[in-house]
């Protein structure tokens, strides 16, 4: 047995003197030749390590993250697609040292760690997984760990919760405090899950000594006369590393355990990712915070104090009084208004506000905006990564395929939810009541649909009766909440394809307030525009009772222009006329347009537009071809378009709206999105089945591609019945910038309204 190295006390082994502390690393080997086969297609081309999160390959992240706690030598082990290192290389940075791993597809970690060991200079480094990515302040709790073997351990285990305790390196733990060390470590090493410390996040910090104990083994294991089991016998090593050849890092560190090496351990609380799955990358990419620059990070700490500062003024707290109330130190406050905290800290300041004040958290806190300079995309590769198929009972009763699902651009800053759906139930018998149609129950959100293909839609009217329309490729609909409908593809031989935006509009941001009010009492507010008398009554009632008027008493308040009688009569939903408005808004104090009810016709609820209507109303401009789809004046602000780039489009014009736009690829060939925001100028190249989120009034343009991109080797995704050219699925629509709101903006003091969201005054001068 290995004798026992100091475990969690001085950082380079026992050898030095007492209250000396080794020098941290300097170098790092990480280990990234692996396949990545359950990242299929992103790693077809790249290996895991390459794949791009927050416009840099992963890697980068995890060297960036080093190079701040003082690394500058990192020997890359390569072997799948290895080549694709090579034009990384440059953006890596200086230090960056790549070696080949010739067995990589049949050999485990610790062959690849014994081919990195000769490019190491003496003395202490880090050894990662290629596949993870981390914070910046994962890697100083590991720096500034004492121990000869340190190891990152996650205590929320997040691996866990999306795959299962049998696919996750878990860790368990002795002793307590600066004591605890690994007890056990790796995937299928834990007999109960009350046992579990947390999750291996693939770090490991070695110093001199550590891994002066860890080559002792690692050289045990790999011996140079070969790895029988009588050989493993006769050195005392356990069954459970056979065969050797595919040993992990977790092996090696086990055996380290049981020999009596303490291997300390540096508990985190996430701040990590391992990447391995679609669903991991998907996580991954979603974690905004995890790669905010640190300009990126003081502006976001800085919006929440603004946030806080309006929320002050609104309650009459000066700073001083809102720190002696928060029991705070005023000068944490201060660091919060300038940005000058961490993200963590800041969330901590809001927290505690929404705890001492009647305050909603949601009011404080404002989540990083998760754009690239206003625009998010998602590839078509993404998009099939996220694919899922949905199960819905057929003619016989029994669950077989419906919809394939796959996710589009989405961002945190957006209202909608787009998706690509693939019909997979085909129905050729015309009759919307077929048994294999099956209906779903409606949802909150509204849907604007764009279809690609023989599609056929059902939906159920107010009258209870299905109805069945002929879709096809450059058709649009507009679905109302809680309608209930159904899509299915109408040829077995031709891929049915519809990609459907849901979004929420007002009462979906007022959906805590029905939650707490219920549904059942707001309708009492607002009546059912189908019966436009029932809707004129309620909304005149609701005013009459916010200024405690009764109807007798309207009826005096107007009675020099409107007689009682006319004013039951519109009490109980006569349609008033545009004088009779007048004097009802007056004696109301409210706008004419406030008492005004737009009714819901029948055809209104669900609406259908072919594309050659849509082609007849189309905007010709110099450079685009913009067909005008589904509209409802219900919906003032959704825009939908059928937009064509055309060959003069070099580039193409400028757009720019106020609104939220969605944007999908449905066409045969490429085109190239450019923006401007916050002051960069940026490009993509948006091919077949991508999409893109842009933000309100990011200027934006699409244009030919010059020189063309290589010709697509994978399937168009939008099937044979895809549009022709450069052709995009283009939605707007207004987030919680609506009409509304901005007129209701457009009433504010030209003396403080830049400070709406940018809050940095307070109310008075103390």
């Amino acid at each position: 047995m290995a004798a026992a190295a100091c475990g969690a006390g001085e950082g380079d082994g026992c050898e030095l003197p007492a209250g000396a502390r080794a020098s941290p690393p300097t170098q790092a080997v990480i280990l990234a030749a692996g396949r990545g086969s359950r990242l299929t297609p992103y790693t077809d081309a790249v290996p895991t390590a390459l794949i791009s999160i927050a416009e840099k390959p992963m890697i980068a992240h995890s060297i960036d993250a080093l190079r701040r706690q003082g690394v500058r030598r990192f020997v890359v082990c390569r072997g799948w697609r290895g080549s694709a290192f090579d034009s990384e290389l440059v953006g890596l940075g200086e230090g960056v040292v790549l070696v080949d791993c010739p067995r990589f597809g049949s050999t485990g970690m610790l062959e690849s760690l014994r081919t990195a060991l000769e490019h190491l200079s003496p003395g202490g480094f880090y050894l990662l997984y290629g596949d993870i990515i981390f914070r910046p302040s994962v890697a100083r709790q590991l720096r500034e760990a004492r121990g000869s073997i340190c190891v990152a351990v996650d205590a929320s285990a997040p691996g866990m919760l999306s795959k299962g305790l049998t696919d996750v390196e878990v860790v368990t733990t002795v002793g307590q405090g600066p004591t605890r060390a690994v007890r056990r470590i790796g995937k299928g090493r834990c007999a109960s899950e009350h046992e579990i410390a947390g999750e291996f996040a693939g770090l490991v910090k070695f110093s001199s000594a550590g891994w002066a104990l860890a080559g002792e083994a690692l050289g045990r294991i790999r011996h140079e006369n070969g790895s029988c089991t009588g050989e493993l016998a006769a050195h005392g090593l356990p069954w459970w590393l056979e065969p050797i050849e595919q040993a992990s890092l977790c092996d090696l560190l086990q055996l380290l355990a049981d020999e009596g090496a303490g291997i300390a351990t540096v508990m985190i609380f996430g701040g990590w990712h391992e990447v391995n799955t679609p669903q991991d990358l998907t996580r991954a990419r979603n974690d905004t915070p995890m790669f905010l620059s640190e300009e990126d990070a003081r502006a976001q700490v800085a919006a929440m104090g603004a946030c806080l500062l309006s929320e002050a003024n609104d309650l009459k707290r000066p700073l001083t009084v809102l720190a002696h109330e928060l029991n705070m130190d005023l000068a944490k406050l201060e660091c919060l208004l300038q940005g000058n905290l961490e993200v963590s800290d800041a969330l901590g300041v809001l927290r505690k506000m929404s705890e001492v004040y009647p305050v909603p958290l949601n009011d404080l806190w404002l989540d990083a905006d998760d754009t690239t300079d206003g625009v998010r995309l998602c590839s078509a590769d993404a998009s099939e990564a996220s694919a899922r198929v949905l199960n819905r009972p057929d003619r016989t009763g029994s669950r077989t395929p419906y919809y394939e699902y796959r996710d589009a651009a989405m961002s945190r800053c957006s209202q909608f939810r787009p998706e690509w759906i693939r019909e997979l139930r085909v129905v050729q018998s015309g009759d919307p009541m077929d048994p294999d149609v099956a209906l779903n129950n409606g949802h909150l959100m509204m849907q604007a649909t764009f279809f690609v293909g023989p599609v056929d839609f059902y939906y159920k009217d107010r009258h209870g009766v299905v109805h069945r329309r002929e879709m096809n490729t450059g058709d649009s609909n507009f679905i109302s909440p809680f309608v209930p409908h159904s899509f299915t593809a109408r040829d077995p031989d031709l891929d049915c394809i519809i990609i459907a935006v849901t979004y929420g509009g007002g009462v979906r941001r007022a959906f805590t307030e029905f939650s707490r009010v219920g549904a059942r009492n707001v309708f009492a507010l607002s009546g059912d525009r189908r019966d436009p008398a029932l809707a004129r009554r309620c909304v005149l009632q609701r005013h009459l009772r916010a200024e405690c008027l009764t109807v007798e008493g309207l009826a005096q308040q107007v009675s020099g222009e409107i007689c009682a009688d006319r004013v039951a009569q519109l009490a109980e939903g006569a349609e008033a006329t545009h004088e009779e408005l007048d004097a009802l808004a007056g004696a109301l104090n409210v706008r004419p347009s406030d008492l005004l009810v737009c009714g819901l016709e029948e055809h209104e609820e669900v609406v259908v537009t072919r594309a050659e209507e849509s082609q007849r109303q189309a905007r010709r401009l110099s450079t685009y071809l913009m067909a005008p789809l589904a509209r409802t004046r219900h919906q003032p602000d959704l825009k939908t378009f059928d937009l064509e780039v055309k060959d003069s489009a070099r580039p193409g014009e400028v757009l720019t709206c106020g609104l939220h736009t969605f944007v999908y690829s449905f066409g045969s060939e490429p085109a190239e999105l450019s923006w401007e925001g916050r002051g960069h100028r940026r490009t993509a190249v948006l091919r077949p089945g991508d999409s893109a989120y842009i933000a309100p009034l990011v200027e934006h343009r699409f244009s030919v591609c010059e020189p063309p991109p290589p010709v697509e080797r994978r399937a168009n995704p939008n099937g044979k019945a895809r549009g022709e050219g450069r052709r995009f699925f283009l939605v707007r629509i207004p987030g919680h910038l609506t009409g509304e709101t901005l007129a209701e903006f457009g009433t504010f003091s030209a003396h403080g309204r830049e400070r709406v969201g940018a809050e940095n005054v307070q109310w008075y001068n103390d």
